[in-house]
């Protein structure tokens, strides 16, 4: 698109915006410092999607190896120019099997550190009409390892935003509201993300383009979440925090399915919340409050994760909690290997424990005023 036309867009939105954000993901191939001057004019956060150094992120560019080469050279020179005073730029880099297995996930959470990204790690997501794309995937293990990692790094370094990693604890301690999309319950036929269409007709998110069926439905419903909760999902001590995952990502392609990648997603929660109890073993939790989506989430009450916590107590754990019960493990149906650690050698479902606590909400509106529900 000529600049001109850029900058006439641009400033269509911002009379309509004001002063709110303007935010613009882009690969920047084919940008020049003339478009960073056009976004700074009119204070356009710029958004990279880059999977990496140049040896990792092949899969975005031209497809011929001399021209894909001059793109990533030019990228490195525009991340240069859009970076803040502090160091850092944000982005989202998509996991896949060239950059988030084996060596090349150390090589990626190095690039990550040392270039200051700050963003989102996502998975590759492939839909069912694009099987070519599937050689590509990680599996729910490969996703599992890769987050875990990631978590890791980010953990030891307060100024790393990653995501979802920052999101899932913000979830856990329930202080905003679920965050991303993906653990929102979305709904299928209205969808949190909108899409505008080239008709300027507005669309649901275009991860669910792949039924061929673009119309968007006026309310909201949580059918499929709610179904997931009494079967696939039953008994999983995340359900609350996860609500299934992303429709688009279900398994076989079938949005009243689960998550694909279930696994990863449990495994990520499961790590943050043993960290959580570990530095704070009386911290409240989302997970410790029965139907937190319905009870707190719908209603706009939030969770006080702090309010057991005074004269000492952060540092011991409740001795009048009642003895711990199972946390039910997730229902993915990977066959051992690919499932991890949620079985053992034969095949048998491990049980781990479930965290003690209390619960009350953001406005100190005691659920029960003698202890916990």
């Amino acid at each position: 698109m000529p600049i001109k036309d850029i900058e006439h867009v641009l400033k269509q939105i911002r009379a309509i915006m004001g002063n709110d954000s303007i935010a613009l993901q882009t690969s920047l191939f084919g940008a020049t410092h003339r478009h960073i001057k056009l976004f700074e004019k009119y204070n356009v956060s710029i958004g990279v999607s880059v999977d990496g150094p140049p040896e990792l992120n092949l899969l975005r560019g031209p497809r011929d190896p001399a021209e894909n080469s001059k793109y990533q050279s030019h990228l490195i020179d525009m991340i240069s120019a859009i970076k803040k005073p502090d160091g850092h730029f944000g982005g989202i880099v998509v996991l896949t099997k060239l950059n988030a297995t084996g060596n090349n996930l150390d090589k990626l959470i190095n690039w990550a550190k040392t270039v200051g990204f700050q963003g989102r790690f996502n998975p590759m997501f492939v839909p069912k009409w694009n099987p070519l794309c599937s050689e590509f995937c990680l599996t729910p293990n490969e996703l599992k390892t890769a987050w875990l990692r990631l978590a890791d790094a980010c953990l030891l370094n307060p100024r790393l935003m990653w995501q979802p990693m920052r999101e899932f604890v913000d979830n856990l301690v329930g202080i905003s509201s679920f965050s991303p999309c993906v653990v929102g319950r979305c709904d299928y036929i209205t969808t949190s993300c909108k899409t505008i269409m080239g008709n300027g007709e507005v669309s649901r998110c275009d991860r669910c383009f792949q039924d061929g069926y673009l119309v968007r439905g006026k309310t909201r419903n949580y059918v499929r979440s709610q179904m997931l909760k009494i079967t696939e999902c039953a008994g999983c001590g995340y359900f609350e925090v996860c609500g299934g995952g992303c429709p688009g990502e279900a398994e076989n392609g079938d949005f009243r399915h689960k998550t694909y990648f279930c696994d990863a997603y449990f495994a990520l929660y499961e790590y943050l919340e043993t960290r959580l109890k570990g530095l704070m073993p009386n911290i409240i939790l989302t997970t410790e409050i029965p139907d937190y989506f319905d009870t707190c989430e719908l209603t706009g009450r939030r969770n006080n994760p702090f309010a057991k916590m005074n004269n000492g107590t952060w540092r011991r754990p409740n001795v009048t909690a009642p003895p711990t019960q199972p946390r039910p493990q997730c229902t993915c149906k990977d066959t051992p290997t690919e499932h991890g650690d949620h079985y053992d050698s034969n095949n048998t479902p491990v049980q781990k424990t479930r965290p003690h606590g209390d619960h009350y909400d953001e406005k100190f509106n005691d659920y029960n005023t003698g202890g916990g529900l």
